[in-house]
């Protein structure tokens, strides 16, 4: 998978925002680009538990900066559909159930039934790879996942499954929330002063 790329904003006017707004804006352009460096050199050496709680804790951040400077330029969404609006908005909803599950609400979820989690499910365990235990009594949901998530059902707390999940779910959402940000930039970009009091 290719490298997720960075965000600038140099092409946008500065007279889009207050003086504040565009010091705050490039604060969180700064912080967003960061953990694009992180998330990238991270993404193609997961090897524990705890790289896959900060690789969606990276996700996270990131979605939640894109998020931030969208809102910041509110007045002038009107007219921006960025292309791959379904994916887009299917990736984000798959990835606040993985992060709820994993990170937010690992006892708890309940919000996100349409991808299984509601209530039911208790998150106990992270694992990179199967133990032969689990493959010899076919415990899991899938053999080819990335990484499985442990978890006791409501009605069967004396037994564990394991959930299988891949690296690109979380991939896709960062890719697709910083694409987003990349056409909304070049939408921006094209927008002239004399045209500022249309919004």
């Amino acid at each position: 998978m290719e490298e997720i790329k960075h965000i600038h904003f140099k092409d946008v006017m500065d007279c889009l925002l207050s003086k504040d707004d565009n010091s705050f804006v490039s604060s969180v352009i700064q912080k967003l680009n960061w953990n694009i460096d992180d998330f990238n050199v991270l993404f193609g050496n997961i090897e524990s538990r705890k790289d896959i709680v900060y690789i969606i804790a990276l996700g996270d951040w990131i979605v939640e900066s894109c998020n931030c400077i969208y809102k910041s330029y509110k007045k002038y969404t009107n007219g921006f559909v960025y292309s791959r609006k379904e994916e887009f908005d299917e990736s984000n909803r798959q990835f606040k159930a993985i992060r709820s599950f994993v990170v937010a609400h690992p006892l708890n979820t309940d919000r996100h039934s349409k991808y299984g989690y509601d209530g039911e499910k208790k998150c106990i365990d992270i694992i990179l790879e199967l133990p032969s235990f689990n493959k010899a009594f076919s415990n899991y949901d899938r053999p080819d996942a990335d990484f499985y998530l442990s978890y006791y059902a409501d009605d069967a707390k004396s037994v564990y499954k394991n959930e299988g999940h891949d690296y690109s779910k979380i991939y896709r959402v960062v890719y697709y929330n910083v694409e987003r940000m990349l056409e909304f930039e070049k939408y921006l970009s094209r927008i002239r002063k004399k045209d500022l009091d249309k919004y």
